[in-house]
């Protein structure tokens, strides 16, 4: 799935150039990363992209080892549940005995081999009748991630007891304490033929889409099929529209190491941090300043800090971006109220 806004990295992240098409760390872009991370456990002719319209030439550019007629745009932003469900039928009308994992395009997984090895155990469990999600164990009292309660033990994983939405500071505070919580972190696995079903229970007119969709793909008309049948959509995600309402959920914990790069502090993980606390990419000179993160996108623009503290800079080509480290959980809202974005 590729088709989030990512206004939280406002000013290098865009409307015309989301976080899932940029290179944030000098490693490639996060949706080549992505790709990159499948090479060898699944063909390249059976991953699909399912992105915002506008962006399907950006992966085919970005992307040149996909088959083209597997990158598929939607016409407008329902959420996740209508990517998964567009996805299954796709999948489905070309083999509907497959089984499919749903992963989030702008995700950072450095630890390749141990993804694999999760994801193959999810699809053993997957392949004896579960839905399956990945769940990362939980390191700190996190406000900003839905949490997974671990049940009964089975073979790989856990049977789930339950989806917890985001909790308030205590609230995460007792998960950790208590032990058997970890993060959502959006990536699951299941038969194309048992997500289908649960959809046409919990979820008709996201069924009735995937079904005429699939089976349409390639034709002229699809795109404006496709308008037609989204636009009434309920804009809901995976997690609220289906995971929640189903019994036999298994729960597959990370072998690996994960960041969501879910904000500019996540660059603080990815990129380290000097002798003085800063984060720093790009053309920066700093002098005099502690525990920032700056960030400078232009080569022809540096950026000169001197005497800050606790604050994060980024300059970029759509923008500057300043703000106090507390405060960086508040971009998302102010890019949308104040840009429109």
């Amino acid at each position: 799935m590729a088709g989030g806004s990512g206004t939280r990295f406002w000013p290098y992240s865009t409307p015309s150039l989301p976080k899932q098409f940029l290179d944030l760390t000098g490693e490639g872009t996060m949706i080549q990363l992505t790709v990159e991370r499948l090479r060898g456990w699944v063909p390249m002719e059976n991953i699909w992209v399912l992105t915002n319209g506008k962006f399907v030439d950006t992966v085919k550019e970005q992307c040149p080892e996909l088959r083209h007629d597997r990158i598929v745009g939607e016409p407008m932003a329902r959420d996740t549940s209508a990517a998964v469900a567009l996805g299954a039928g796709l999948i489905e009308a070309v083999d509907p005995k497959a089984t499919m994992a749903v992963l989030p395009a702008d995700h950072m997984i450095r630890d390749s081999k141990g993804f694999l090895s999760s994801i193959e155990t999810a699809v053993g469990l997957a392949e004896k009748d579960h839905f399956v999600t990945l769940g990362i164990e939980a390191t700190y009292p996190a406000e900003i991630y839905g949490y997974l309660k671990a049940g009964d033990a089975i073979e790989g994983g856990y049977h789930l007891d339950g989806f917890v939405e985001k909790p308030e500071r205590k609230v995460a505070e007792g998960y950790l304490s208590q032990g058997g919580y970890y993060w959502n972190a959006g990536m699951f696995v299941w038969r194309v033929s048992a997500i289908m079903e649960a959809l046409s229970t919990h979820l008709p007119e996201h069924h009735a889409m995937a079904k005429e969709l699939g089976t349409i793909w390639g034709q002229n008309d699809w795109e404006d099929k496709a308008s037609a049948t989204f636009e009434p959509l309920q804009k809901v995600s995976i997690d609220f529209g289906l995971m929640e309402k189903l019994s036999d959920i298994a729960m597959v914990p990370a072998g690996f190491d994960w960041n969501d790069v879910g904000g500019w502090a996540a660059l603080e993980e990815l990129l380290g941090r000097d002798d003085n606390g800063n984060t720093l990419s790009g053309a920066n000179v700093v002098r005099d300043s502690r525990n920032n993160i700056i960030i400078t996108q232009s080569t022809e623009r540096p950026s000169l800090v001197v005497g800050v503290e606790d604050c994060v800079i980024v300059n970029g080509r759509a923008g500057t971006l300043v703000c106090h480290r507390d405060e960086i959980e508040r971009i998302k809202d102010k890019v949308t109220e104040v840009l429109g974005l």
